[in-house]
């Protein structure tokens, strides 16, 4: 059995700021391919899992000694008369050998960690499959000095000085794990937002880009059918999105149709929160396009009210207030705004009236209100009464539109105001 020093041969900090710094740069050499394939949580499930650490737990509860005799050398023990000590001067004597049980990452053993003594046990590891493995460590004394008192302190020490290492070897790797999910995160937002400013620049520029001769051209989304799969293997090619303007328009007729049940029945759903009210258009959406439409979706900047996504992009993105006048108008068109990626062209904002009983009054402030944010381009036609169409323009690109449908609900005005 090879003796030697153990939790000293690696700086262990070092081992685990190198293993994070790798996660970081396999995430930003993702291609637009892996990165369009799967959604944030998808990837950071996926990265944390792969490059967590497993710490290393002691099992001395099943810890077993094991017994031989053997040859002892004594000619660096003063006590023994040796006349020659250039060389080893064997004499009968007893080994013992601790095997103690581990599981974690075996590599681990090797490691300093940040709190550390100045004699770490010595003996060597034996590897039991990917996590896990056995600690010997070995003790060989003259016969005339093995005694059950020295041997039984001897095994003590020893288990609680390779537990005390282990346990501070565990805090360093626990301290890792715990940060490996906002290091992922970080990471995939930023690697995101490198694809989305390639993705606007190639758009600006004024010659077109040779395309691959195995690259897909961009094809509609299917709106009805959608499959969410965990983050797929490596794909060669890897199909692009846009949402058609035919499913734009299908998914504003349901919120159409929606609304006029609402402002049917006005003691019923005005009764009803902001978000009670959006579930009610959710469950509308979700009766067509079979459950893909989810509230409360993180997106970009924060989490959006509705969107419809296929294979975790999203095709749908809309935001639903009540009207408290221009602020609120404000206030979601900047949310809109910060949901969206480069892809995302069209949208709405859904407004349900609570609170004002001269509804015709409002209706004529909508368009002034909505002209005075700085992001507004211009008018489109709407083709129905109370709603509003209008291009503006894109946070992140001024030379991209994004549509935005407005919806004004009136669900009657409340004798008890909404806060």
């Amino acid at each position: 059995m090879s003796d030697m020093p153990l939790f000293c041969q690696k700086d262990l900090f070092e081992a685990l700021r190198s293993r994070k710094e790798a996660m970081r740069i396999k995430i930003l050499e993702l291609s637009s391919e892996r990165m369009n394939g799967a959604s944030d949580c998808e990837l950071i499930e996926h990265f944390v899992e792969d490059f967590r650490v497993e710490p290393l737990v002691v099992h001395d509860d099943k810890a077993e000694a094991e017994y031989r005799e053997a040859k002892v050398d004594v000619s660096g023990d003063p006590k023994y008369a040796v006349f020659d000590r250039s060389g080893n001067a064997y004499v009968r004597g007893q080994q013992f050998v601790l095997h103690i049980p581990f599981t974690g990452d075996p590599d681990l053993v090797h490691t300093r960690p940040s709190q550390f003594g100045s004699s770490p046990p010595r003996g060597s590891v034996q590897k039991q499959g990917g996590l896990g493995g056995i600690i010997l460590v070995s003790c060989s004394l003259p016969s005339d000095r093995a005694n059950e008192q020295y041997v039984n302190s001897w095994i003590k020490d020893s288990i609680q000085t390779v537990k005390k290492y282990a346990r501070w070897v565990s805090y360093d790797v626990e301290r890792f794990n715990a940060g490996l999910e906002k290091a992922a995160r970080s990471a995939i937002e930023k690697r995101r937002q490198e694809l989305e400013t390639q993705g606007a620049l190639l758009k600006r520029l004024m010659i077109p880009i040779r395309k691959r001769s195995d690259a897909p051209s961009p094809s509609p989304v299917p709106m009805p059918k959608r499959v969410v799969k965990p983050l797929p293997p490596k794909r060669q090619v890897e199909q692009e999105y846009e949402i058609r303007n035919e499913d734009y328009e299908y998914i504003l007729k349901v919120i159409r149709h929606g609304s006029r049940s609402f402002e049917a029945s006005p003691e019923a759903f005005g009764k009803l929160s902001e978000e009670e009210l959006r579930d009610v258009v959710l469950a509308n959406l979700n009766g067509h396009f079979e459950g893909d439409a989810t509230g409360e979706r993180f997106r970009k900047k924060g989490k959006t009210d509705i969107c419809i996504e296929y294979e975790n992009r999203a095709a749908f993105v809309a935001e639903c207030k009540l009207w408290k006048g221009e602020k609120a108008l404000h206030d979601g068109i900047d949310q809109l705004l910060g949901y969206l990626t480069w892809r995302d062209t069209r949208t709405a904002l859904v407004f349900w009236n609570k609170r004002n009983k001269d509804f015709s009054k409002l209706q004529g402030q909508v368009r002034g209100f909505f002209e005075a944010h700085p992001s507004f381009v211009r008018w489109e036609e709407s083709g129905y009464s109370r709603e509003w169409r209008a291009m503006i323009r894109s946070q992140d690109d001024e030379g991209r539109s994004i549509s935005v449908h407005v919806f004004l609900v009136d669900l009657g005005a409340q004798l008890k105001d909404e806060a």
